[in-house]
């Protein structure tokens, strides 16, 4: 008899800060569906899950471009994923469900726990401020000239031409998105999470994961083993969108997007087995 297996299949979450295209069909929903497909006439025992990512900075900027509350354009665009699949692919409907805002209490809960656990450390920055509206900004609100192949709109984070990994403080001539001022620095406090101290595990994992694809697997080799390895990595932001970060002293700040996006995956799992794909498969 075969060894038991359960699985867990995910595909990308997309933003819900407009339309799909063929390109997300293609590229990945398509072969999920496929693999799941697969498992499924092996009777393996399987749980595909998927949903919309509610929160971080495109919201933010579809919100302002179209004059509405980032609420108002979460609750429009997956339902036009949803329709848009649904033309696929009937069961998609299933999918599509806002598991950001239905499991954000999951994500906070983690959040304290590991703040109550010691696992972060609390840093005081100085960070970009736009004056003119008064908010800090986030990496995706500040764009600049790369200062390694000069391209003049990188972002706070990244150049999307030579995709060098970026800090706000890198660009030259850096500008507020929102106003096309020059922010200001101005410090505030966020909780970072220590990776620089959790190098030794995660490259131990990494080493017990040498069959991930061969791309996957040197990118992420090339993050411990460039420059000074892994740094400390801030999990909250100065934003008004997002899960509010719950614990004392953090009024106005909210999880950041990465720390809180990842978590979906398995609260989604939470949910009632009809809004899976899989479960649908066999009706």
């Amino acid at each position: 008899m075969s060894e038991w297996k359960r699985y867990t299949i995910t595909a990308a979450l997309p933003y819900a800060n407009g339309p799909v295209h063929i390109g997300h069909l293609a590229g990945c929903y398509l072969p999920a569906d496929i693999y799941v497909r697969y498992l499924r006439s092996q009777r393996r025992d399987v749980v595909f899950i998927c949903g919309s990512d509610e929160h971080g900075v495109p919201i933010t900027i579809t919100a302002r471009r179209e004059g509405v509350t980032p609420q108002q354009v979460v609750d429009k665009y997956p339902q036009d994923h949803g329709g848009c699949l649904r033309r696929v692919w009937y069961f998609f409907q299933h999918i599509f469900a806002h598991i950001q805002s239905d499991t954000s209490g999951n994500r906070a809960g983690l959040f304290k726990k590991l703040y109550d656990e010691g696992k972060f450390t609390e840093q005081e920055t100085e960070q970009y401020y736009d004056e003119e509206v008064k908010q800090f900004l986030a990496d995706r609100y500040i764009q600049g000239t790369c200062p390694v192949c000069g391209n003049e709109n990188a972002y706070g984070d990244q150049c999307e031409n030579c995709g060098s990994s970026l800090s706000p403080t890198d660009l030259i001539h850096p500008h507020s998105m929102l106003s096309g001022s020059k922010p200001v620095l101005k410090k505030t406090k966020n909780w970072f999470l220590p990776l620089d101290k959790l190098q030794p595990q995660i490259a131990s994992y990494l080493e017990q994961h040498k069959d991930w694809k061969i791309n996957v697997y040197g990118q992420c080799k090339s993050w411990l083993e460039s420059g000074d390895g892994l740094q400390p990595r801030s999990m909250t932001r100065d934003l008004d969108w997002g899960v509010p970060v719950p614990v004392p002293g953090a009024e106005g700040k909210v999880l950041y997007v990465w720390f809180d996006a990842p978590i979906g995956y398995i609260s989604a799992t939470q949910r009632p087995p009809a809004t899976y794909l899989g479960d649908l498969l066999e009706r």
